[in-house]
This record gives C-alpha cells, structure tokens and sequence, in this order.
C-alpha cells in the first residue's frame, strides 16, 4: 500500500516537471571556475547535465562560525551517499570570498575534510573558485543571497545552505545544513535520486 502510494506520488512529480518547458536549472550561469586541483572549467558546461545530481554550498576557509560544520557534514553526507550514487552525484562547495580563497587555499581547505584526492570509491567534492562577479551571479542564480542589502554584504552573514538538484528530473530544495544527519540524507534521496531505489531505498519490482 505505502510502495504504491509512493510510485504514484513518484510519477505525478515526475509527470508535472516534465511538462514543463523551462527548468529551474536553466538560471544557472556558464561562468568559469577554478577548482582546487587548479582546473578551470565552466559550470553549465561541466555540472549542469542531465546525468549529474547536485549538492551546493557556498563557503570561505576563514570562517568560525557555520563553514567547517557545512564541511563537516557534507563529509558525512559524502560516505553515505557515495555508495548509492557514485560519481552521479557531485557536491561542489564554491567560495564567497575569490580573491583570498585561491586554488591553494581551497587545496589546503579541502584536505581537512578528505577532499584533496579524487577517490574512485567517493563521489567527487570539489571546491570552486571564480571572480567577484560571477560568484555574486552564480549564488544569485542558487537563491543563496539575502534580501537585506545590509546583511548579504556581510560574507559571514551568509547562509549554512545545501542547495540539492536534480537538472533531468528538474526537481530540486534547500536544506539547512544543521539539520540531522538522516534528514540530510533522506532528503537529498529523494530530490537527487534518478531512480525510484535512488530516491526511497525500495527497489523498483517490489
């Protein structure tokens, strides 16, 4: 009875995002960024596709306060995950602060939360660098900004947020980070998952 109810619920989603003819990921800019291996490419280009599921942050390395428990936590969600999406899955963590955060400084940030290697068995974590305006343009287009001018200027002000995405099922959310651990997961299941297994653990001829 719940496995039916679900599929159907499944469907109708699916159903609906794909009568739609713009999707919410067509606002996500082609920019060029740097990741922490100091390659260059452009986002559209390079994450923006139907066989890629996404996991957002924003970040800086100086921060005290909300950055290294995002980090951590998507560290977690990275061992969770991994085994259940693969490299279908990416989580990309870009900084607010360009000009100090370089590819040197995300390489050192990185390897504190055991992404300073591309690991076969781990879906891939990258940490991404671009000028000052095209990372005020790309977490504009994430919803990563805040309506007060006064407050959104302030980098620390920023917002402990995983924006989740999904560009072939156009389905996609804002989690805060702080939530629980199986929250996270669950959640992300469900908006990144490409497949009914994916989404709620029940294989799809149960």
């Amino acid at each position: 009875m719940v496995f039916g109810l679900l599929r159907i619920l499944d469907c109708l989603a699916t159903f609906d995002q794909e009568a739609r003819s713009v999707k919410i990921s067509d606002a996500i800019p082609n920019v060029p960024v740097t990741n922490q291996f100091g390659k260059t490419v452009l986002f559209r280009d390079a994450f923006v596709n139907d066989d890629t599921a996404l996991v957002i942050n924003s970040v800086y390395t100086t921060c005290k306060g909300s950055c290294p428990v995002t980090s951590a936590a998507i560290e977690q969600l990275r061992k969770t995950l991994s085994p259940i999406f693969g490299k279908s899955l990416k989580f990309l963590s870009f900084t607010v602060e360009p000009l100090s955060d370089t590819p040197d400084v995300l390489m050192s940030y990185a390897e504190i939360f055991g992404a300073d290697k591309l690991r076969p068995e781990l879906s891939d974590w990258l940490f991404l660098n671009a000028n000052p305006v095209d990372t005020d343009t790309l977490r504009r287009s994430l919803g990563l900004f805040d309506l007060n001018p006064r407050i959104d200027a302030d980098v620390s002000e920023h917002a402990s947020l995983l924006v989740v995405g999904n560009v072939k099922t156009d389905r996609w959310c804002s989690l805060p980070a702080e939530l629980r651990q199986l929250t996270l997961v669950e959640s992300i299941r469900r908006v990144a998952g490409f497949t009914f297994e994916q989404r709620y653990g029940i294989p799809q001829d149960l």
